[in-house]
């Protein structure tokens, strides 16, 4: 039987070096990629940042608009806190139920932390006073200081969905527009880090881990 040639000691050297050094890259690599997936994205185009003087992530406009507790509630009321937020209106008989019913059992996640909140604007404020609002949340078992339901100046909400959330369709005239189902995750800073649909029970189960993961990665820059 042939002898096996013994390999030198020096190849044996740099075989070992290189296994251990593919290792180490592989390892990385996989650490780099876990990084880059629990990291949300950020949506919207850039825009100049007047506060920062600087060019920025899409943030969400200022508001004041009154709440189900008749409180008047503005975009410094969740100073530090981030929010999913939704459009819909009280005698919706579509969309809004199955929308609010998903975002009711989202909000159930998150009873006890005080670090996300949960925004719904009616489109119709005309008809959705606060009285109505405050029944509406009744029926949704809204928890107080957690869900706030919002109206307010038709106007102003209408140019908030179209600018600010991306969750309305134009309908060309200027005036009108046709909500969407969307729900919109913001971040501390006001980005946008996550448009989700609401009456889609798996999305919003996305929904809920990705508040998590923003959750998680704004707890590590506090």
């Amino acid at each position: 039987m042939a002898k096996i040639p013994k390999m030198p000691l020096l190849n044996i050297i740099l075989l070992v070096a290189a296994a251990i050094a593919l290792i180490i890259s592989f390892m990385f690599s996989n650490n780099k990629t876990a990084k880059a997936i629990s990291g949300l994205p950020f949506y919207g185009p850039k825009q100049y940042n007047e506060a920062t003087k600087d060019t920025d992530y899409h943030t969400i406009l200022n508001f004041k608009f009154t709440d189900q507790m008749g409180q008047t509630i503005t975009l410094d009321s969740f100073k530090n806190k981030a929010f999913v937020a939704n459009f819909f209106y009280a005698t919706c008989p579509g969309i809004c139920k199955k929308m609010n019913f998903e975002l009711e059992r989202a909000t159930k996640s998150f009873a006890n932390n005080s670090k996300i909140k949960f925004i719904s604007y009616t489109v119709d404020p005309r008809r959705d006073s606060v009285p109505v609002l405050a029944q509406y949340a009744k029926l949704h078992d809204a928890i107080p200081f957690q869900w706030y339901f919002l109206t307010g100046d038709r106007d102003s909400i209408y140019h908030l969905a179209w600018k600010s959330y991306f969750a309305a369709v134009d309908t060309g005239d200027g005036k009108n527009f046709v909500h969407t189902e969307n729900m919109v995750l913001v971040d501390i800073n006001h980005h946008i880090r996550g448009i989700y649909h609401g009456t889609d029970s798996s999305d919003v189960a996305r929904m809920v881990g990705d508040i998590k993961v923003l959750l998680k990665e704004e707890s590590k820059n506090d």
